[in-house]
């Protein structure tokens, strides 16, 4: 009885290291520090906004962010010019949004390259998206929408 109890046991082991091991690869790899700075782009562009301004976002650290952590995420942008002062078409500034946060509720506003965001105490353990979008200078958003995400893995050491 005992034998099958551990056999069992084992059997649920394996499964959850296939998981774990599924999702390591679905997150980037492996990496022997996971405090390391890992950079992270992807370009987000449905296809009806081809001809539009395109964002890709990159950030100093993706993996094992912890809440009050200062992460540096920089914006490259095509077809747009930052610049706070402006008022013209296809020039102005971006917001940093955590996941589905949308309008006024944004961590960071800026037209330089690159911005330092503090992500908040209340962040919850797993996966979180830092979006960029594209705002003219009167804070409304760039239409079609021009936006670029990076994923963070959040998990409290």
């Amino acid at each position: 009885m005992n034998l099958v109890v551990e056999a069992s046991k084992l059997a649920l082991r394996l499964a959850l290291l296939v998981a774990f091991a599924a999702l390591v690869s679905a997150c980037g790899g492996e990496r022997e520090d996971a405090n390391q700075a890992l950079p992270k782009s992807t370009e987000t562009v449905p296809a009806d906004q081809a001809s539009g301004p395109k964002v890709t976002v990159t950030a100093d650290k993706t993996h094992a962010v912890q809440p009050s952590d200062e992460i540096t995420v920089t914006v490259t942008v095509d077809g747009f010019t930052l610049d706070a002062e402006k008022i013209e078409p296809n020039v102005g500034r971006y917001r940093v949004y955590l996941d589905d946060a949308s309008g006024e509720d944004f961590l960071a506003e800026s037209a330089a390259e690159s911005v330092k965001v503090t992500i908040p105490d209340s962040i919850t353990d797993g996966s979180h998206e830092l979006r960029v979008v594209l705002h003219h200078n009167d804070g409304t958003p760039v239409e079609p929408l021009a936006q670029g995400d990076v994923w963070l893995i959040v998990y409290r050491l």
